[in-house]
């Protein structure tokens, strides 16, 4: 089953647990309804129905946009409880992110498969191999550094 299925089959456990899971009902089909739009655009009913990238970029951007509006409401003073609880339904969607361990360690194996790699190439494998699992600034900055102990410039 991929994501998009998943989504589903959690929006229709949600509708039908009543009242406790409303909110997340709520969330999950606005969600689907999202996906389900995008599915039949033009040029997706060319391409075929979304993948599971496709869908954790939906989820993602519905995360952060979730950040903005509570970072926004926590500043006015609003109460940001139900935001958050549609973050954390949301979230559990995707996937667990990088320790800087394991950030540490991948960028390590990149510059061992390709010796002499700049910061460009190790950026590149790490969003080809690891999309979504890390934060592309602090990636850049460990990055930066193993290369600067390694003896290469990282130049991209």
């Amino acid at each position: 089953m991929n994501l998009f299925e998943r989504l589903k089959t959690d929006l229709l456990h949600a509708r039908r647990g009543g009242a406790e899971t409303a909110a997340a009902a709520g969330s999950l089909r606005v969600l689907v309804g999202e996906a389900e739009g995008l599915q039949k655009s033009a040029r997706r009913q060319r391409i075929g129905p979304l993948d599971d990238a496709e869908t954790l970029s939906l989820i993602r951007k519905t995360v952060v946009g979730l950040d903005e509006a509570t970072s926004q409401a926590t500043s006015l003073g609003r109460d940001t409880t139900a935001a958050w609880a549609e973050r954390a339904l949301l979230a559990a969607y995707l996937p667990a992110a990088m320790t800087a361990t394991e950030l540490d360690q991948a960028i390590l194996e990149v510059l061992r498969r390709q010796p002499g790699a700049k910061l460009g190439d190790v950026m590149r494998v790490l969003q080809a191999e690891h999309r979504g699992r890390y934060d592309g600034n602090t990636a850049r900055l460990r990055a930066q550094a193993l290369l600067g102990d390694a003896g290469v410039a990282s130049v991209r």
